[in-house]
């Protein structure tokens, strides 16, 4: 898994000194804890959870995270043309919360994040059943998930307890299936949609205006978390390909550490009162969330 280097930064970098333009200010709007999005539960459960995902055998993790919980199922196919390249995700129901949770992994290796590029930027994209288009490895890697067990385990347990709720996760790659993830379920009415909540961590943009007015319109609880210089939710560019995110951007401008301020941010797609207020990118921050490695943190029992 840890085979990311400083040569995925320069690839990234090199694509924005040829087609990104900035645009800079550093006025941004604060929130307090008090507001929708919750610190803790991001910090706490969902990234833990994302994190999770890069370990063949989650459990324990998930026993750090949860008290009271059970691994419903794990799968893991091959994705795309590399035979080492693969995506994968679980479903875990918590008791004590009263949620059913899908998470989804994100990539594990510079081949693959250079696929995903290379799909999404040049390959047509792929129709979202909710509305608009959305990136075609993106939507192969969650419909080969989706459809390989991670739906029959949802809909089972979430038949089994229809009371609870359904939460949506994931970080980069898996930020992206996520996000898909999170607006069929509510397209589909396969639970209520104020029973979804979805945040991911480092989510590239997924779809055109449309997919992104779609999941707007479909998720009222959706947030995507980015920490500081982490480049990958400026790509796709938006100006370039049709790629638009949708909201809402929870901006880290700081170390994450517990405590850190944060920004909502509520105006159109790469405003410049938040992330896209930097333009010196490091891939670095898009490994490094809340103070842990996403590698690193599985390894350590996901454990603070």
């Amino acid at each position: 898994m840890k085979i990311f280097n400083s040569n995925v930064s320069l690839f990234f970098l090199a694509i924005f000194l040829i087609f990104f333009k900035i645009n800079y200010s550093i006025s941004k709007k604060l929130i307090n804890q008090n507001e929708e999005y919750n610190d803790a539960f991001a910090r706490n459960i969902l990234y833990p959870l994302s994190a999770a995902a890069f370990s063949s055998v989650p459990n324990l993790c998930l026993k750090n995270i949860f008290k009271n919980s059970t691994l419903i199922r794990q799968v893991t196919y091959k994705c795309d043309v590399t035979s080492s390249d693969s995506c994968s995700g679980f479903v875990v129901v918590d008791y004590d919360k009263k949620a059913v949770v899908i998470v989804f992994r994100g990539s594990i290796s510079n081949e693959q994040v250079t696929f995903e590029v290379i799909d999404t930027i040049f390959k047509k994209k792929d129709k979202f059943i909710g509305g608009g288009f959305v990136s075609s490895y993106f939507n192969n890697a969650f419909q080969t998930v989706w459809n390989g067990g991670i739906k029959d385990a949802y809909l089972t347990i979430k038949n089994k307890f229809p009371t609870f709720e359904t939460w949506v996760t994931g970080h980069s790659l898996g930020a992206a299936m996520a996000s898909i993830c999170g607006s069929t379920i509510s397209y589909l009415k396969y639970t209520n949609v104020n029973n979804i909540k979805q945040i991911t961590f480092g989510q590239p943009r997924t779809g055109d205006k449309n997919y992104a007015k779609a999941v707007d319109n479909l998720i009222s609880y959706s947030y995507r978390v980015i920490h500081k210089k982490d480049p990958v939710p400026h790509l796709p560019f938006k100006n370039l390909f049709g790629y638009v995110h949708h909201k809402e951007e929870i901006f880290y401008d700081n170390n994450m550490m517990p405590g850190s301020n944060y920004s909502l941010c509520s105006d159109e797609d790469d405003s410049n009162k938040c992330s896209n207020k930097h333009f010196d990118y490091d891939f670095n921050d898009h490994l490094l969330y809340f103070n842990r490695n996403i590698f690193t943190f599985e390894e350590e029992g996901c454990k603070y």
